[in-house]
């Protein structure tokens, strides 16, 4: 038996996510969480962990469709109304620096991206890096979130997972193995079970040590000021203050 004669990090705060892959606000969600983390004084003692969430759990091929005809089509939506939603949100993500174009946007199922960022945790309890805003699971979120929404990639294709994947020195084996895994399956259905049960019924939800509950995408300052309450919180003897400013 190998020892790992690393000292394990210190956690005092956990953080649940129920995002997709193929929802727009996540992706702004998520990024604003990781960039308020960031400058969290005891970031290297907190734990984030995604949850997977189906926003269209009966799909399960790639559709010949645009990502606003699809949404006008199953959301009982105009075309115009459409439009004007998605405007919305491109404007939002443009302030962050993410260019969406929506007639690009492949509508995919997003299981097998969900089982590649549990590979991607799967790596990072390995190497000892699930604390603080730059874990494998994060970064390969984002990179799956970036590669659907900004560059019209098919996310529930095996080639294109494992391209991401190689960006982050993850085996294309691995990649394969995890999407033909019962295993990986069942934890991608078992999380969305759970928000189901939950009453989760649009994402992102962010849940702070069981206790404080955040829905939507809420700015960084927002985040910040989560980040604080929960973990003094969490930890009345050994209280942080904030939010903290931005030295950037």
């Amino acid at each position: 038996m190998r020892v790992n004669s690393k000292p394990r990090k210190l956690v005092h705060m956990h953080i649940d996510i129920w995002s997709d892959i193929a929802c727009p606000w996540s992706y702004l969600g998520v990024r604003h969480m990781r960039q308020a983390l960031a400058s969290f004084p005891r970031k290297h003692e907190v734990t984030i962990r995604l949850h997977a969430y189906l926003l269209q759990p009966e799909l399960d091929r790639l559709l010949d469709e645009s990502e606003p005809d699809f949404m006008a089509r199953t959301k009982g939506m105009s075309r115009a109304e459409v439009d004007e939603a998605l405007l919305s949100i491109s404007k939002l993500a443009r302030q962050d620096g993410i260019e969406i174009n929506w007639d690009q946007v492949k509508v995919a199922p997003t299981t097998n991206a969900h089982r590649l960022v549990g590979l991607a945790r799967e790596v990072d309890i390995e190497n000892d890096t699930t604390t603080g805003p730059d874990t494998l699971e994060l970064r390969v979120n984002e990179a799956l979130q970036r590669a659907r929404f900004e560059y019209g990639m098919d996310v529930s294709h095996p080639e294109t997972l494992i391209n991401i994947a190689q960006d982050f020195d993850i085996e294309g084996g691995r990649v394969l193995a995890a999407l033909e895994s019962q295993e990986t399956a069942g934890e991608v259905f078992s999380d969305f079970q759970i928000g189901v049960q939950m009453g989760v019924d649009a994402v992102p939800v962010f849940v702070f040590d069981q206790a404080l509950i955040m829905q939507g995408t809420q700015p960084r300052i927002a985040f910040e000021n989560a980040l604080v309450t929960a973990w003094n919180h969490s930890n009345p003897e050994d209280p942080v203050e904030g939010p903290v400013a931005d030295n950037e």
